[in-house]
């Protein structure tokens, strides 16, 4: 099929080498606006891992992106961003708390001084794009300090005992979250924002980064014990959805805070950067964060996903899995059939021509679906491993 391989014809190299030669996929994404890489939404994959960050690496420095966004909550990044702008330090494990329990791999970790440096410098804005709450973060443990400054007196101090109880989720069995708990919570939250809005903007210069997290935490609430469900409507599917749009309102939010034609690269899985998922079985009803930037960016995004033929794989905090061999009839065994390259890049041109066929960059199980429609390239390695935590 003419599929592109990552190392030259005729040339054999170590699977290590194979995966830090990004020049395929540096090509088709160094000239758009916005670049979607994707991983398995298990999270668990450590050649992926290694990949991106070479890839993030080559398209700051060569191709002049410059914002980095992912899929972690959005609080960390804000007060990072808010410590840069007033010239406080930043250090690695900000960053590293900022990116959570997902990526505290030693795949990941040569990435964390590489965007500490280029943030310092102003050549790279960072950001979160989801509303949830990253144990261990600056959002569970210190937030809820910083926004109660806007209340006074015995509020501030009523206010700071419901937010902690929250953010550091210290319920009990006998007295569990509840509805009475949200509205408390919203309650604060409401007060924290009459008391940004009373503020003088000379006393308080980043407002606008303290409002968008009570803003986000607003909207992470609306999740809990909600009301608008419609009679036998899936939940999980207006949770999932709910999510995914509110992390592309998270991305505008960020982007209308860059110049103009800032290029941006954004790193979260598979299924959420996924151009469209009405083709694929049992995800018809969902709609992808990648939806909404295909909607508005068009042929200036790129939506680029991972797979393997097989290997291992492991979640944070479990063990290590086996993944199932690809079958022969699959995308990824019919790509790599014949070759002795262990990763290939596959372009949006192959991924129409090979149809609808089977694969699997929506999980570890295979589906049939016309995968040019769900992403713009693929890469597959011959064989996954699963990444090494840094906390096992």
């Amino acid at each position: 099929m003419g599929v592109a391989f990552l190392t030259a014809a005729g040339q054999s190299a170590s699977p290590a080498a194979e995966i830090k030669n990004t020049d395929q996929v540096v090509h088709a994404l160094c000239g758009k606006s916005v670049a979607l890489l994707g991983e398995s939404p298990v999270h668990g994959f450590g050649k992926t891992l290694e990949f991106k960050v070479e890839l993030v690496r080559r398209l700051v420095d060569e191709c002049h992106y410059n914002a980095f966004f992912i899929e972690s909550g959005i609080y960390d990044f804000l007060n990072i961003q808010k410590r840069l702008n007033s010239g406080q330090e930043v250090t690695e494990p900000m960053i590293s708390a900022a990116f959570g329990g997902l990526w505290a791999t030693h795949e990941v970790q040569p990435l964390i001084p590489f965007l500490l440096d280029r943030a310092k410098a102003g050549r790279l804005i960072l950001g979160g794009l989801d509303d949830q709450l990253g144990r261990g973060s600056y959002a569970q443990r210190e937030m809820a300090s910083d926004l109660v400054e806007y209340l006074q007196g015995d509020e501030k101090a009523r206010c700071l005992a419901i937010l902690q109880r929250h953010t550091l989720w210290q319920y009990a069995d006998d007295s569990p979250y509840g509805p009475k708990d949200k509205a408390l919570i919203l309650g604060c939250l409401d007060s924290i924002e009459t008391g940004l809005m009373k503020a003088p903007s000379t006393a308080t210069p980043f407002r606008e980064y303290d409002t968008e997290m009570v803003e986000s935490l607003k909207r992470l609430l609306a999740w809990d014990f909600r009301q608008d469900a419609t009679k036998g409507v899936d939940e999980s599917i207006l949770d999932r959805n709910d999510r995914d749009h509110w992390m592309y309102v998270n991305f505008e939010w960020l982007l209308s805070r860059h110049p103009a034609h800032s290029k941006v690269i954004v790193w979260a899985a598979n299924v959420h950067l996924a151009k469209d998922l009405r083709g694929v079985p049992g995800k018809e009803r969902l709609v992808p964060f990648g939806f909404y930037v295909r909607r508005d960016f068009k042929s200036r995004a790129f939506a680029l996903g991972f797979s393997a033929y097989s290997g291992s794989y492991a979640m944070t905090g479990q063990p290590v899995r086996q993944l199932s061999v690809a079958p022969d009839d699959s995308l990824e065994a019919q790509a790599l059939a014949g070759r002795d390259s262990d990763t290939v890049y596959i372009s949006h041109k192959e991924l129409r021509k090979f149809g609808s066929v089977g694969a699997r960059p929506l999980g570890t199980s295979f589906s049939t679906a016309r995968w040019d429609g769900v992403l713009d390239g693929l890469v597959v390695f011959r064989e996954e491993r699963a990444p090494e935590y840094l906390h096992r």
